[in-house]
């Protein structure tokens, strides 16, 4: 079992094409409380079979409780993997604390290569200092963002939308107590809420981890596609990074994202 989950919902680099909605989100924390008690009954339905936790977001070095929040994830998880995965921008900015408590509790830190200024040789030597793992994943040179591309008609095949899905059991996210299968479903509110759209989920596009019986019941459920699926065309490309300009396109279909040009400014 892998999970990742926000506990910030905004960025400092605002990537275009973000699959998280990052650049749309107001500044936003996770609830601390519901945070505890998500892990608490995660540990209650398979601590044992929980292998990796990543707390991410957004940028999770933003929250100003990362600390408190990674002690209640060790303390519900003793044995399993967790990384904070950061763009880390903000990491030369941490208190001897953070790096303490990284050190005690056994955190990863897993820095995503952006094509931005960062101390690489001052993030190694604090680490190294402090005994704390740190790994990179993307490219260090040329960074491309992929742009999943969203149909507001909904009119695809949501089995062979899933079958055709880079994040299908690869990106399953935890967010006020449910669990999805991938970050586009669990974050579409924060898109909703900017562009005014309406991409609607039910109550079978997650579950609910205080309705399920136990963690193979959370494991079948992420076997199979969701209705969520029909909206994801799959029709998609890669750009080359940069900052997002908070356009309807970075996500949607040039059809659809022209049907409706402009229309933010009325909902946002």
């Amino acid at each position: 079992m892998y999970i990742e989950t926000h506990i910030a919902d905004h960025c400092n680099l605002n990537c275009a094409c973000c699959s998280h909605y990052s650049p749309l989100s107001e500044p936003k924390f996770v609830d601390i409380i519901q945070y505890e008690n998500d892990f608490k009954r995660l540990s209650e339905l398979g601590k044992n079979k929980m292998e990796l936790i990543k707390l991410m977001g957004g940028e999770p070095l933003l929250n100003p409780k990362i600390k408190d929040l990674i002690i209640i994830a060790r303390k519900y998880f003793s044995e399993c993997k967790i990384q904070i995965v950061t763009n880390g921008t903000l990491l030369t900015n941490q208190n001897e604390e953070f790096w303490e408590i990284c050190d005690k509790y056994r955190i990863e830190i897993l820095i995503s290569y952006y094509p931005v200024k960062l101390d690489y040789n001052s993030i190694k030597m604090k680490a190294k200092k402090h005994k704390v793992h740190i790994n990179y994943s993307g490219g260090n040179t040329k960074r491309e963002m992929s742009k999943f591309e969203l149909d507001r008609d909904g009119a695809g095949d949501y089995k062979k939308s899933f079958k055709k899905c880079k994040w299908a059991n690869s990106c399953v996210n935890l967010r006020n107590g449910k669990i999805y299968p991938c970050p586009t479903a669990a974050n579409i509110d924060i898109f909703n809420a900017y562009f005014g759209e309406n991409f609607t989920l039910s109550e079978k596009d997650y579950i609910d981890i205080y309705k399920a019986q136990n963690i193979d019941e959370i494991f079948d459920f992420l076997c199979g596609p969701v209705p969520f699926c029909r909206f994801c065309t799959h029709n998609n490309e890669n750009i080359e990074w940069r900052t997002s300009r908070k356009e309807k396109s970075e996500w949607m279909s040039d059809k659809d994202s022209a049907l409706t040009a402009g229309q933010h400014e009325s909902f946002h």
